[in-house]
Parts: structure tokens; C-alpha cells; sequence
């Protein structure tokens, strides 16, 4: 009866824990300013949730209950980043201190405890790991100790020393192998192969049977899965990007850029470039080209014999940005170009020379 009694007051107790008793003499607005500076949210929100609507300031309390949310957002934004700061840094006992503090202050902040739960939660596997990577650790010291000993054992049949170390090793290796065996299931069972592909192999050495085979025969099973997988979606992936390069192309024919729509089919994989519908892209842009620079060579060729050689230059130009080995549109700027640098110099001697007049005849 005793004990039933004191467990009520406990549950009354811990029901009363944010609760704010009041002296009906202190001012509520003031005694909530005071919980807002000191980030005292939860005992804020239950000072507004306790304030009898016949309180002479009860809307304008009412109306900061908006403002101490957003603050208690913003409060628990900056505690989950600066607990993960500390995680990082491997500080778990400072992370955990950082999200107790917070809760004291935050009350009931469901974000707050999720966040808590999970860095529990992170904490656990990282010792979990731990505690695997000794297990391996200690398993791959045994796969190289146990040659070692087999070979002293049979040269050293009458050593009762080496007998004892040897079979003592030798249940040492057995009692790692299993539970490396009960590991590697755990391991293929969460589809980590990673882990599988260290485990595995050491069972079957330290512990080999038809329960170490079968486990090595699982694994294989799960690798070429794997790959298997790996492959699909890397398909999937060059699908995509096919089918984008193949937009850009269009889009790029359509604005006359033959240049960078050529750059787009030149992106497609392989296997896309072998497709009917590649191959008459292919085509349409070689014909495009084609119009293209026989239109180019003629107004470069009608602006060179009207002697406006710089925009026969710019005409062949565009020939060259498309077609960079055409020898023969080459050869039309390299003697275009020559023209238009004699010119050049021809107008700065003259230049020069009026000038030298002009100051004789000063």
C-alpha cells in the first residue's frame, strides 16, 4: 500500500515538473521577459498556458507565445548543430550534456528528443563497430599466428610447451571463428558487404565446414547482386544523360549553334550512337554543316573579291570553328590575313609620313 501510494506522488511529482507556481503579486509579463532572456522556453510556455484569461495582460502574454516558438526553433537549430560539431570531434559525453541542457530548458521539444535519440542511436553503432573491427582484428592476427605454430608444432612433436600453446591457439581461433561466423550473418542479413568480404574469408580459414561454406557461397550470391545492380543503374544513368544530350542537340539545331550541337552527340555513350535515331541526328547535322560552309565560302569569297578582306576573314572563320582542317579555307585566310597586314602597315606608313610633312612645312 505504501509503495502505491509513493509511486502516485512520484507521477504527480514528475506531472508538475514544467508547472509555474505563481505569487499573485509578481508581474507575469515581467517574470516571462525574465524566462526569454534566459531561454527558460518551456517554463515561458507554461506561464502563458496558466495564465487565466482574466489576467489583466492575458492577450498580450497570449500574443508572445508566436514569438517564443520561433525562438524555441531557432534555439533548437543552433543545440542539434552544435551537438553535431561535437560529434564530429568525437566529444560524445559533451553532446549528450549539450542535448540534456537543452531538454531542461526546452521542456517537451519532440525535435530536441528525436535529435537525442539519434545521436544515441549513433553512438551505439560506432561502439558496435568498434567492438567488429577488434573481432576482425583479432581474427586476422590469428589467421597468420596459426601456420606459425602448426609448423613449430610438427617439428617440435615432444615440446609439451608448444603443444599447449598450439591447441590453446588453436580454441582461440575456433571461439573468434564462430563469433566472426555469427557476425558475417549479421553482416550479409544488413546487405554490408563491405564488412562481409573481411569477415567471410577469416571464418573460412580460422573455421572451415559446411557452415563456413555455405556463408562464402551467400556472399559470392550478394557480390554479383550487387555488381549486377551497379550495372542497371549505371544504364539508367547513361539513359538519362543520353536523352538530355539528345534535347540539347535539338535545342541547338534549332538556334543554328551547330558547333556546341555537335559537342551534345559527341557526349552520347556508345550504345546510343549505333541507335537509327542517333545516326540520323548524325546526318542532319553533317548536312546542316555541309549548307553551312559552302554559304560561308561563298560570302567570304564575294567579300575578298570586293577587297573587304576583314570580313572575308570572319567568314571563313566560322568555317574553320567547324571545320578546323579544311586546307583549303585555310589557305583563303592565311592569304586574307597577309592582305590585310600589309594594308595595315601601308595606311601606318602614311600616317607617319603626313605627319613628317605637316611639321616640315611648320
Amino acid at each position: 500500500m505504501n509503495s502505491f501510494v509513493f509511486l502516485l506522488l512520484a507521477l504527480f511529482l514528475q506531472s508538475c515538473t514544467h508547472l509555474v507556481f505563481l505569487d499573485p503579486k509578481i508581474d507575469r509579463l515581467t517574470l516571462l521577459d525574465e524566462y526569454q532572456a534566459g531561454q527558460e522556453f518551456g517554463k515561458a510556455l507554461s506561464l502563458i498556458a496558466d495564465t487565466p484569461e482574466e489576467y489583466p495582460h492575458a492577450l498580450e502574454i497570449e500574443k508572445r507565445r508566436r514569438l517564443i516558438l520561433d525562438e524555441l526553433r531557432a534555439y533548437e537549430k543552433s543545440v542539434i548543430s552544435t551537438a553535431l560539431k561535437q560529434e564530429r570531434k568525437n566529444e560524445w559525453p559533451a553532446a549528450k550534456l549539450t542535448y540534456s541542457q537543452a531538454l531542461q530548458k526546452s521542456g517537451e521539444s519532440k525535435t530536441l528528443e528525436s535529435a537525442q535519440q539519434n545521436m544515441l542511436l549513433r553512438f551505439q553503432k560506432k561502439l558496435d563497430n568498434l567492438e567488429y573491427e577488434e573481432l576482425i582484428i583479432t581474427g586476422e592476427w590469428l589467421q597468420k599466428k596459426l601456420p606459425l605454430l602448426e609448423d613449430l608444432h610438427a617439428s617440435s612433436p615432444n615440446d609439451l610447451v608448444v603443444q599447449w600453446k598450439y591447441s590453446r591457439t588453436k580454441n582461440d581461433a575456433r571461439e573468434i571463428a564462430l563469433q566472426l561466423l555469427h557476425l558475417g550473418e549479421q553482416m550479409l542479413a544488413e546487405n554490408n558487404l563491405a564488412m562481409a568480404r573481411r569477415i567471410v574469408p577469416l571464418v573460412v580459414e580460422l573455421y572451415p565446414g559446411p557452415e563456413a561454406d555455405s556463408q562464402m557461397d551467400r556472399l559470392d550470391k550478394q557480390i554479383r547482386k550487387r555488381a549486377i545492380e551497379k550495372q542497371k543503374d549505371r544504364k539508367k544513368v547513361a539513359i538519362r544523360k543520353d536523352k538530355k544530350s539528345m534535347e540539347s542537340f535539338n535545342k541547338a539545331m534549332a538556334f543554328g549553334k551547330l558547333a556546341e550541337a555537335r559537342q551534345h552527340l559527341s557526349r552520347l555513350t556508345a550504345g546510343a550512337q549505333k541507335t537509327v535515331a542517333v545516326e540520323l541526328m548524325q546526318e542532319r547535322l553533317h548536312r546542316e554543316i555541309s549548307e553551312y560552309v559552302e554559304e560561308e565560302l561563298s560570302v567570304g569569297d564575294s567579300f575578298y573579291r570586293a577587297g573587304d578582306y576583314e570580313q572575308a576573314i570572319r567568314a571563313w572563320e566560322n568555317i574553320i570553328a567547324l571545320e578546323p582542317e579544311n586546307e583549303t579555307v585555310k589557305s583563303k585566310l592565311k592569304r586574307a590575313e597577309t592582305i590585310v597586314e600589309k594594308l595595315h602597315s601601308l595606311r601606318k606608313r602614311q600616317i607617319e609620313g603626313a605627319g613628317g610633312e605637316k611639321n616640315s612645312s611648320m
